[in-house]
C-alpha cells in the first residue's frame, strides 16, 4: 500500500466532503430551511470518493467498478427519490421543531452546525474511507470471493430500499390513508425496511471493499453510519414524529420488528 498517496486521497475526501456540507449549510441559512443537505447527502459520499479515485491518475480497474457503481447507484437513486419527495415541501417538520430548542436571541445556525451538518459530514467522510482505500489497492485486479458476496448484500438492500420507498409511495399517495399506519408489504415485517436497506447496502459496498485487506480499517463507517441510523438521526426521530401523528403507531409498535425484518408478534409486545 502507497501510505502517503493514500493518505493525500483520505485529505481529499475530507476536503470535498467538509467543502460541501459547510457550503450547503451557508445555504440552508439564506433558505431558512435545513432540510437542504437531505437530498445531497449521498451525492456527497460519491463526490468524494470519486475525486480521491481520480487524484491517483490511473483508469479504473474491474475491481474500481465493483466499487463504484452500487455506490453511485445508491446515491443517486436515493438522491433522486428524496428530491422528488420533498419538493415544494418547505423544511423538515424535524428541523422546524429543532429550532424551538434554541433560546431567544442565540443563533440556530450555529445549533444546526453542529447536531445536524457537523454530524452529517463526519459519517459522510468515515463512509468514503473504504472505498478509498480500495481504489488505491496495490493487490491484482479482479474480482473475488468479497466482491461478489458484497454485490449480493448490496443488492438485498438495494431491493429492501427500493421496494419499502416504492410502497410507501403508494399509501401516501391514497388521501383514504391519512393518519393510518402502513402496516403492509415490507413494512409488516421491519418498522423501517428503507433504513434496513440502506443500512445492508452500506455493509455490503464496505465487504466488495474487502478485496484489499486493508479496507477493513475503514469499518468505522459501516458502524458508525448504522448507529446514527438506529440510534441518533435515524429511527428514533421518525419513530417519534409518527408517535404523534398516527394514534394506531403504538400498537404498530408492539407487534412489528423496528429493524431486522421478522414475522409480526401475534403475541407480547416486539421488543425494539
Amino acid at each position: 500500500m502507497d501510505w502517503p498517496n493514500l493518505l493525500v486521497a483520505l485529505g481529499v475526501a475530507f476536503g470535498v466532503t467538509a467543502t460541501a456540507v459547510l457550503t450547503l449549510w451557508l445555504v440552508s441559512i439564506r433558505r431558512q430551511d435545513v432540510s437542504t443537505i437531505d437530498s445531497v447527502f449521498s451525492l456527497i459520499v460519491l463526490a468524494a470518493v470519486a475525486v480521491a479515485g481520480g487524484a491517483m491518475g490511473a483508469a479504473p480497474a474491474v475491481r474500481d467498478v465493483a466499487v463504484l457503481a452500487p455506490l453511485a447507484i445508491w446515491s443517486v437513486r436515493l438522491s433522486g427519490h428524496l428530491a422528488h419527495r420533498k419538493w415544494g415541501e418547505g423544511e423538515d417538520p424535524r428541523y422546524t421543531r429543532l429550532r424551538s430548542w434554541v433560546a431567544p436571541g442565540r443563533p440556530f445556525h450555529l445549533l444546526v452546525l453542529r447536531k445536524v451538518f457537523a454530524l452529517q459530514g463526519v459519517t459522510l467522510f468515515l463512509l468514503s474511507i473504504p472505498p478509498v482505500i480500495s481504489l488505491h489497492a496495490p493487490e491484482p485486479d479482479g474480482l473475488g470471493p468479497f466482491a461478489f458476496g458484497g454485490l449480493v448484500v448490496w443488492v438485498v438492500g438495494f431491493i429492501f430500499e427500493l421496494t419499502g420507498d416504492r410502497q410507501l409511495t403508494r399509501f401516501r399517495s391514497d388521501p383514504a390513508n391519512a393518519g393510518r399506519v402502513l402496516d403492509h408489504g415490507l413494512w409488516r415485517y421491519t418498522r423501517h425496511p428503507n433504513y434496513f436497506g440502506e443500512v445492508v447496502m452500506t455493509w455490503g459496498i464496505f465487504v466488495v471493499c474487502l478485496q484489499t485487506p486493508w479496507a477493513a480499517l475503514g469499518i468505522i463507517g459501516p458502524i458508525f453510519y448504522t448507529r446514527v441510523i438506529l440510534r441518533v438521526t435515524g429511527t428514533p426521530t421518525l419513530e417519534k414524529k409518527l408517535g404523534r401523528e398516527k394514534p394506531g403507531y403504538a400498537e404498530y409498535v408492539d407487534r412489528t420488528s423496528r429493524f431486522w425484518p421478522r414475522p409480526p408478534s401475534q403475541g407480547k409486545p416486539r421488543q425494539p
